[in-house]
């Protein structure tokens, strides 16, 4: 009687622990990918941003296997935005440039919580970054 009990509650923290590890890992990915945006020369230019979509889920900048089973560049967004700063709220010139990449995607499961109905979770990860510019290599 007890067994069905036990094996339920395994099974869930076995899948509870894999869903932490997948977040663990695209966390990883998305402050990888702001943080070099945020010291590449050209935030705003398109290939660089293709770079950093592919260094946040394969953890390389031309690609490669995602770091978690399912997740894909076209998960991955990227925006440069410019906050003013001319009152000089913020240490720094009038105009500061944040890049954010963030992303959203169903996790893959074990195949746990499908046996008991529930709805495959969702990770969501985002990491923003103020603009220093210049030091990231260039790709050519």
């Amino acid at each position: 009687m007890i067994l069905p009990v036990f094996l339920a509650l395994v099974g869930g923290v076995y899948e509870f622990g894999f869903f932490l590890y997948q977040e663990q890992l695209v966390t990883s990915g998305v402050d990888d990918a702001a943080r070099y945006l945020a010291i590449s020369s050209d935030p705003r230019n398109v290939a660089t941003q293709a770079d950093v979509k592919n260094l946040a889920v394969t953890g390389m900048l031309n690609g490669g296997e995602p770091r978690v089973h399912g997740w894909s560049t076209s998960d991955v967004t990227v925006s440069v935005d410019s906050v003013d700063n001319t009152a000089g709220t913020y240490r720094g010139g009038a105009t500061i440039r944040l890049v954010t990449v963030s992303t959203s995607f169903p996790a893959q499961t074990l195949g746990f919580l499908s046996l008991l109905h529930l709805t495959v979770p969702t990770i969501s990860a985002s990491h923003q970054e103020r603009v220093v510019g210049g030091s990231a290599p260039a790709q050519g």
